[in-house]
């Protein structure tokens, strides 16, 4: 069973304008007498545990959040605007912790609609002594509620991200995201604003199938096998984990400097986890000069998004990352 909030918290007013859209993820397991999380609570069982008031419930779909698909983010992204349509004023999308910051960036780039979109999931599994999900939840909720002009964001643990840069950094701490500073708080059952929330969105993606984009992730010896079986898959675009600095060999360069004549797009990110990524040594700039471009912020899971959205709506890619990048 899941650990509900503490009652001193006491669940809010009716608010049936708001909705919860669940996919699945911890948020929604217990583990077995095997030691494994599994799927067990549904939309209403999470709604109940986290003390909130009257709210539609959209039990999506229920899967571990490795199995979400870019034709699962058209799926979340269609039953957003659906739901907006009908009058929604406010929604939270429960969603598995791995693969979060994907989804979230790709609703910001795509699905622009005028209440917030909060998506939320926990660390622990929902029958843990310590569970944060129906915190997390509650607090996902009281931000969806604030009416604020948010567009898509991420709360966790009290804290309220925007969608480009977030990024899962810790297996299991409750705070376990982090990678761009949050632009509001929970405190004390309130949403408090600490900064502006500007647009990502480059425009509204309809179709199921959507731009192919492949990551290459570079360690020492790398060739360019992958690379080119990634070109001979069809993808459209190519985002290049590098060394360092936006750092590769000469082999792999040379593939990339072939691909690009190809017409295929290729960002290049990094492996490190903080700094601004440049081409601040010959290979990283050998890359740019074969037509490569550097995205400084973002690391390659939402890298990849945000090439994918700029193929899908045709946008121009240099000015792009230079706004989101």
């Amino acid at each position: 069973m899941i650990a509900a909030v503490s009652p001193a918290l006491g669940p809010k007013a009716s608010s049936p304008t708001l909705v919860l859209l669940t996919t699945g993820g911890t948020i929604a397991t217990e583990v077995d007498g095997d030691g494994i999380a599994r799927h067990a609570s549904s939309g209403d069982d999470l709604l109940a545990a986290s003390g909130y008031g009257e709210v539609l419930v959209d039990d999506l779909m229920t899967i571990d959040s490795a199995e979400m698909t870019p034709q699962r983010w058209q799926q979340i992204a269609a039953s957003v605007r659906g739901h907006v349509a009908r009058g929604a004023t406010g929604i939270v999308i429960a969603h598995g912790t791995d693969t979060l910051e994907e989804t979230a960036l790709w609703l910001a780039l795509t699905c622009a609609v005028p209440v917030p979109v909060v998506l939320t999931g926990a660390q622990r599994s929902g029958d843990h002594p310590e569970s944060d999900g129906p915190g997390n939840l509650r607090d996902a909720l009281t931000v969806a509620a604030s009416g604020e002009a948010l567009g898509v964001v991420v709360c966790f643990a009290g804290q309220v991200y925007p969608a480009v840069g977030i990024r899962k950094v810790d297996l299991t701490a409750p705070n376990g995201f982090a990678g761009v500073s949050p632009v509001g708080q929970v405190r004390d059952g309130q949403f408090v604003r600490l900064a502006d929330s500007p647009s990502a969105f480059l425009g509204t993606v309809t179709r199921p199938a959507l731009p192919r984009v492949d990551v290459v992730s570079l360690y020492p010896g790398t060739d360019g096998v992958a690379l080119d079986a990634y070109a001979r898959a069809g993808a459209q675009g190519l985002v290049l984990e590098s060394m360092g600095a936006g750092n590769a060999n000469d082999v792999v360069i040379e593939s990339v400097s072939r691909h690009i004549e190809n017409g295929i797009r290729v960002v290049v990110t990094t492996r490190v986890p903080g700094g601004a990524l440049a081409a601040g040594y010959a290979p990283g700039q050998k890359l740019v000069d074969s037509g490569a471009v550097m995205v400084p912020h973002l690391r390659a899971g939402q890298a990849r998004v945000l090439l994918m959205a700029a193929l899908a709506t045709g946008s121009d890619l240099v000015s792009v990352i230079e706004r989101l990048g």
